[in-house]
């Protein structure tokens, strides 16, 4: 009976310690933020790299960063589409697709 007892003790703790070491499957935290849409008027930043598109509805200004190949919408109005992460005074827009809407800024902006 003792040889019994030490072997289920010996068996519940190998068991223990196999379902303790599996880590639970859990979803990854999303990380798809939701789209934005800003339509508006695309300015060049103080630094290389560094954009500005003053929000055609509401004038607000919203800085960002991007390639290069951006110049070519400068002073123009278009529609950028992407992701703001962040929360508060940190957000930071990060835009994913660029499209002109018209070759020049409305006068309003």
């Amino acid at each position: 009976m003792k040889l019994f007892s030490s072997f289920v003790l010996v068996t519940g703790l190998a068991l223990a310690s196999f379902a303790y070491a599996q880590d639970p499957q859990q979803a990854p935290p999303s990380q798809n933020a939701p789209k934005v849409t800003v339509t508006g008027c695309l300015m060049k930043g103080a630094n290389a790299g560094e954009y500005t598109v003053i929000e055609q509805k509401t004038s607000e200004k919203i800085p960002f960063t991007g390639p290069a190949q951006l110049d070519k919408y400068l002073n123009q109005t278009v529609k950028l589409v992407g992701t703001v992460a962040g929360q508060g005074q940190d957000k930071t827009f990060k835009p994913e697709s660029i499209d002109s809407v018209a070759a020049t800024c409305s006068k309003a902006q």
